[in-house]
């Protein structure tokens, strides 16, 4: 059992409950997929026991689509929180969701993201004048990168059989989480240059990566990777208890559909709700206090 004050059953049962979904698709073999193709869409997906997505989004090479349950995600962030830190942001999802229907004509897509309808951005409105490429790195830093990652991996990474569970095979892998984050910082340092602010994060990062080793559980189908399971709290040094986390994998010619009819939104929208939300908020602060005897 967990001795941490800070981590109950309640903690455990929200994650438990909590299910991410991630999918994405070309109209083409992965095989024949170049970097550069901006052929694919993709899909996430969080929800919460069962039920519909609390949070979902799609996209393809050109918009990017939303929409979320704000009661819900005030809700969950509500159940996660024990030091009060999220309640106000809670508050405020949840206050922007039930007053959507005050919001002026003016702000009618808004008003439809607040409800939990399907809501689109184009990146490009977005951009403040800064182009996507600026931000991008090369194929060829990205292959480096890529080598590095594999090389330290397998220089680090121990394998072993763990039978089959199921008719599935199952592969353990081990390495260490400290030395091997410091083995690909070394790796990319190359190519520092062309990662800038991202080769300084990474290196800032290795501090905080547990020094202990992190197992894999590897399950292989038809000579394919289909799952991966691992245990959380290998990466928090304070946590005693299991947390384990399972990605199953699953291939198939399944398409994204991209949601039709889905209400535009631009920075001029957000600014907008951004000051109701900051206007409503004021409005609440500002209430006298009632006195009960």
């Amino acid at each position: 059992m967990h001795n941490q004050p800070d981590f109950e059953r309640s903690d455990a049962d929200i994650l438990a409950g909590l299910k991410l979904s991630y999918a994405v698709s070309y109209d083409k073999p992965i095989k024949d997929v170049s970097e550069d193709d901006n052929s694919g869409s993709g899909s996430v997906a969080l929800s919460r026991n069962g039920g519909k997505p609390l949070l979902e989004a799609r996209t393809d090479a050109k918009k990017f689509y939303a929409r979320a349950d704000f009661k819900e995600l005030g809700e969950l962030a509500r159940l996660g929180d024990k030091s009060g830190d999220s309640t106000a942001g809670a508050a405020a999802m949840e206050s922007l969701a039930r007053k959507a229907d005050e919001l002026p004509a003016s702000m009618g897509n808004v008003k439809s993201g607040l409800k939990g309808e399907w809501v689109v951005i184009d990146p490009e409105t977005f951009s403040e004048g800064a182009s996507a490429e600026d931000n991008k790195v090369d194929a060829k830093t990205q292959k480096q990168v890529l080598d590095a990652v594999q090389k330290s991996l397998g220089a680090n990474a121990k394998f072993k059989d763990a039978g089959k569970k199921d008719g599935v095979d199952h592969v353990k892998v081990t390495v260490p989480a400290r030395a091997t984050a410091k083995d690909i910082t070394n790796s990319l340092k190359p190519v520092a240059n062309q990662l800038g602010d991202r080769f300084d994060r990474m290196t800032d990062d290795v501090k905080d990566v547990p020094d202990k080793d992190i197992t894999v559980d590897v399950a292989i189908s038809d000579g394919m990777v289909s799952g991966l399971t691992f245990d959380i709290a290998e990466f928090d040094e304070k946590v005693k208890a299991e947390l384990p986390l399972t990605l199953d994998i699953k291939g198939n010619d399944s398409k994204i559909d991209l949601p039709s009819g889905a209400k535009p939104l631009t920075p001029q929208d957000l600014m907008g709700a951004a000051m109701f939300a900051q206007r409503d908020q004021l409005g609440a602060a500002a209430e006298p206090a009632t006195m009960h005897a």
